[in-house]
């Protein structure tokens, strides 16, 4: 790929600004068509909603509600409740036009997948791609990856995580029910795994070799939000912390 890529460095923004920032990128990309690498994530802790899912059904309300040091986000794409922290996950991205990929969606997966995946092994993990669109350990699920795509480009991305405490995860994303609790937590730790339990490498080896992975084979120059970037993403912010999109049904 000659093209000359924008690397974004890794940086913490607040998680309403970063719901917005992944379309932001895909409009900047398709009216000048400049491809996108970046690494990011979250300035606090939040709960975060999958489009279609209930808050009252997903998340332990009352729980939830005594914690003001969580936010409650919902994101465009689909998949499960997920609860994330500003030490716990990496979050990498590709948004570039078509024609830069593979022909099909699997093949994209399995171009980028097994690149990030290749990376981990700067720090000591053996990790693979498994189809369709996660990437793995023998230990179990370590990072996944989401597609979209419309008006010619594509938004490939997904979290890598750091660091989990399934005992907190699970205090607010389901009731407070011991046996209920207990079985999650067993369940999540047998098919998911992170960085701290594969490395002893730190946050920071961490995102250089994400880094390594999401530019591999690109000509790169390191680069910033655009301004005009930085303002639509503050514009959808409003919309994606506002009640409306929040509690949707």
């Amino acid at each position: 790929m000659p093209e000359n890529w924008r690397y974004l460095p890794f940086q913490r923004y607040d998680p309403y600004f970063k719901t917005g920032l992944n379309k932001a990128l895909m409009e900047s990309v398709r009216e000048e068509s400049s491809p996108v690498a970046f690494l990011a994530g979250w300035d606090k802790k939040c709960v975060n909603l999958g489009y279609s899912q209930s808050f009252e059904d997903e998340v332990n309300t009352e729980e939830f509600r005594s914690r003001e040091d969580i936010v409650l986000v919902r994101r465009q794409g689909g998949g499960g409740t997920t609860y994330l922290k500003p030490e716990g996950e990496i979050t990498w991205g590709i948004v570039a036009p078509v024609e830069l990929f593979p022909d099909s969606i699997n093949s994209i997966y399995k171009n980028v997948c097994g690149k990030i995946a290749g990376s981990l092994s700067e720090i000591r993990i053996d990790a693979e791609h498994e189809p369709v669109n996660d990437i793995v350990t023998e230990n179990g699920k370590i990072s996944g990856a989401t597609l979209k795509q419309g008006g010619g480009v594509v938004d490939i991305g997904g979290t890598l995580l750091y660091e989990n405490d399934p005992a907190e995860m699970f205090s607010l994303l389901t009731p407070d029910e011991d046996k209920l609790k207990d079985k999650q937590i067993e369940k999540f730790k047998d098919r998911v795994t992170s960085v701290k339990q594969e490395s002893i490498a730190s946050f920071e080896e961490t995102a250089e070799a994400l880094k390594n992975g999401v530019l591999k084979g690109k000509k790169f120059r390191d680069s910033e939000l655009r301004d005009s970037e930085t303002e639509r993403a503050k514009e959808l912010a409003n919309k994606y912390s506002g009640e409306d999109w929040l509690c949707r049904k």
